[in-house]
């Protein structure tokens, strides 16, 4: 499927999109080290019915920002001003991981543009980390995003391929290609940026009213006892735990997790 690809700018800062469809918004924001194009499976199913539009956060993908900062509250004022520019009336979201956050953080922040939010495997850190603990583990991070971002797209294609081997190419083609703009962008400093964010993530999940779908794995991130205080902060929250899946629940159970989708979201 082709993507229509464009921009909207604000205060210096170009946010960049893919898009398809005509009808009902949906924005899908992707997670760390991914863009866009890394929601195209889950976007080209939904475009049948909905407009699409899938963003490249700050230091990702073709965005380019005027002031390389990086936190939640920046990368939701990104995509508030998005769907502010773009006249999207009260749109539904989907975001997975870092998406997932940014996701709840614009519907605690900015209620008046979500209608329903649905967050794939989130990790919401409600505890302050320890300075020194923070600090050895910033080393270890960028040892394992030297290791994945290593080599040409080519070799960290066959490099995801090995590791995993369940998923379609058409999740793969994208996954290769994001990381090696992840890469160009310097990707390593927003990821620094987020280890060093301090949001309260009890206060955002609590001010959250909207509908909202909680998909969690057996292997994934967000372990059962954090997705049960997830669920008691989150006034309107629907939980599923689809089996078989790590934290990329639509990558590895693609089928399960479109029809939890389909069914939550208003045609």
């Amino acid at each position: 499927m082709e993507w229509k690809s464009d921009y909207i700018e604000y205060d210096g800062n170009k946010i960049h999109y893919f898009h398809s469809g005509n009808k009902n918004p949906i924005v899908l924001l992707h997670g760390v080290t991914d863009n866009g194009l890394c929601l195209s499976p889950v976007a080209e199913k939904l475009s049948e019915n909905f407009l699409t539009i899938m963003p490249d956060a700050r230091g990702h993908g073709l965005t380019d920002v005027s002031q390389k900062i990086f936190s939640y509250e920046v990368m939701a004022k990104d995509i508030a001003m998005l769907i502010q520019n773009l006249n999207l009336e009260k749109s539904q979201i989907i975001g997975h991981s870092m998406g997932a956050a940014v996701a709840s953080f614009i519907a605690s922040k900015y209620p008046e543009l979500v209608s329903r939010i649905i967050l794939e495997d989130p990790y919401f850190r409600f505890k302050k980390t320890n300075k020194i603990l923070k600090g050895l583990a910033k080393p270890l991070i960028k040892l394992g995003m030297k290791k994945m971002l290593g080599g040409s797209y080519e070799k960290i294609l066959k490099r995801g391929r090995k590791q995993n081997p369940t998923w379609s190419e058409d999740e793969m083609l994208p996954w290769a290609e994001s990381k090696v703009l992840f890469k160009e962008n310097d990707g390593k400093k927003l990821v620094m940026g987020l280890v060093d964010d301090e949001t309260e993530w009890k206060e955002i999940l609590s001010n959250i009213n909207c509908p909202t779908l909680l998909i969690t794995s057996d292997k994934g991130m967000t372990k059962d006892d954090k997705t049960r205080e997830i669920v008691e902060l989150i006034k309107n929250c629907k939980w599923v735990k689809i089996e078989g899946a790590g934290h990329n629940i639509r990558r590895e159970q693609y089928k399960r997790y479109m029809e939890e989708v389909q069914d939550f979201l208003v045609p």
